[in-house]
């Protein structure tokens, strides 16, 4: 086959294809309502980054977590004054959480996300880099919003062992 064939061919297969597809129409019309519809014989289309179930999940906590909270020791809600521990010295200090974006802060420690394990709009099992003065180290916690307002944190204490703190939100 040469070049200058190709034309000649192209237009000599035009109306096959074009009969063929429009048969293919006819047939589909034919068909009775309760008779399957014919296959479809167009490719499925291949789902986005964001919809495979091993699509890299997002490194930030869930906005309904971030605040404030106070250590759930007190037996009623925090007050403005118990969440800032500046009014009374330093009685509350280790009590109180804050949840940011990329992680946790409390007392002396605190977290930023480095490995999301899973998530949802209302938990959050990750690894988080608890570096502190300049030695290397990290946990594995879950936090999961629980009804009544209380914010859960799940720390692996390895083994199989969790430590569970409850937190209720501060007033802001």
């Amino acid at each position: 086959m040469t070049f200058g064939s190709l034309p000649r061919l192209a237009l000599v297969s035009l109306p096959l294809l074009l009969a063929a597809c429009d048969r293919a129409g006819d047939e589909a019309a034919e068909r009775l309502p309760d008779q399957a519809p014919l296959e479809e014989t167009t490719p499925v289309p291949t789902p986005s980054v964001s919809e495979t179930p091993n699509a890299q999940l997002a490194k930030t906590m869930p906005s309904a977590m971030h605040g404030d909270w106070h250590k759930d020791d007190l037996g009623r809600a925090p007050t403005a004054q118990d969440c800032d521990p500046r009014l009374r010295g330093t009685i509350d200090w280790d009590r109180l959480m804050t949840v940011r974006e990329e992680g946790y802060s409390y007392f002396e420690t605190g977290g930023r996300i480095m490995e999301v394990h899973a998530r949802t709009d209302h938990t959050i099992d990750a690894t988080f880099d608890t570096t502190y003065a300049e030695t290397p180290t990290s946990e594995r916690r879950d936090f999961a919003l629980e009804g009544g307002g209380t914010l859960a944190v799940n720390a692996d204490k390895g083994g199989g062992g969790m430590d569970v703190t409850r937190y209720i939100r501060c007033p802001e």
